[in-house]
């Protein structure tokens, strides 16, 4: 007890002594590690197409996921840490290497990380990451407690994504219910002009019949009356007359007609007669086809 007051060296004192170089560790191996993922990006663009994860496993011993995310390490905090030059004195190395803050583009100083912690805040996009780190206590969580924040706030990005998905879903679906509205307005008016025009037509068609059927209604008075005139019955004797007179006409021109048959007929018999003496195989063809004429001709004709 009396070496400690002397010294100095208390238990707290040297816990402090540890807690200071774990935290120089920590930092160290990030820093390291994202040193490598530096050199990763700067080889991978050496390697032929195909041969990267060969490469990885003989000459580094790293698969292909573990080079990821080193690589990931290096584009979200490679302007934040990294190695000083070779040239630069041993001073900045140890402020580098003493538990100094991470500094922003603008400036804003954020909370030492472990290599483990880096790895977990990758899972937030880069601004969302840097707000994380101001808003959180970061050195005082566990990695249990930081992997929880980390979810917590996934989540809470996912329902706001959600969130304004839904909203733009739902003014979508407004402004197509509104055009819906808006064509069955229109489509009504369009309707309602057309039933409109209809009644128009309809009450003109029934004016229109209306006019025709008295206009009929007077013709046929006006007919009844012209049947009553004395003129009327003078015109239906003359029309009798007219047919009598027509029909006499008929019979006489059948009458004419027949005496012209009946004497063709008998001057034909002569004929035939005649030529039977002379050639009788062609009178017996003519004398079938007058008889097949006659025959067809009483059958069809009268």
């Amino acid at each position: 007890m009396i070496d400690e007051l002397t010294t100095g060296r208390t238990p707290v004192v040297i816990a402090s002594e540890i807690n200071t170089m774990k935290r120089q560790m920590e930092k160290i191996l990030l820093v390291h590690a994202i040193e490598i993922g530096r050199r990763l990006k700067e080889v991978r663009a050496m390697i032929p197409y195909g041969e990267w994860g060969d490469w990885l496993k003989v000459s580094v011993n790293y698969s292909q996921r573990t080079a990821q995310r080193l690589m990931a390490l290096f584009d979200a905090y490679g302007e934040y840490l990294s190695l000083p030059p070779a040239g630069e004195s041993s001073q900045n190395r140890a402020m580098l290497q003493g538990g100094e803050g991470l500094q922003t583009k603008e400036g804003r100083t954020l909370p030492n990380l472990t290599f483990v912690q880096a790895l977990t805040l990758l899972e937030l996009p880069e601004e969302e990451r840097v707000e994380f780190l101001m808003e959180m206590d970061v050195e005082g969580m566990s990695t249990r407690q930081l992997k929880q924040a980390v979810e917590q706030r996934q989540e809470a990005r996912r329902e706001a994504d959600q969130a304004v998905t839904e909203r733009d879903q739902a003014r979508q679906e407004s402004t197509t219910l509104r055009d819906d509205l808006d064509k069955e307005k229109n489509k009504n008016a369009r309707l309602a002009a057309e039933r409109d025009g209809l009644k128009a037509a309809i009450h003109g068609l029934e004016r229109v019949k209306g006019e025709l059927e008295q206009e009929i209604e007077n013709k046929k008075a006006s007919y009844d009356k012209l049947k009553e005139r004395s003129g009327y019955k003078t015109i239906k004797k003359m029309e009798v007359s007219l047919n009598e007179a027509y029909g006499k006409a008929e019979a006489n021109k059948i009458a004419f007609l027949y005496d012209s048959l009946f004497k063709t007929f008998k001057e034909l018999a002569y004929e035939m007669t005649k030529f039977a003496g002379k050639n009788q195989e062609l009178h017996a063809i003519y004398k079938e086809k007058i008889h097949d004429f006659l025959h067809n001709a009483l059958r069809e004709k009268l």
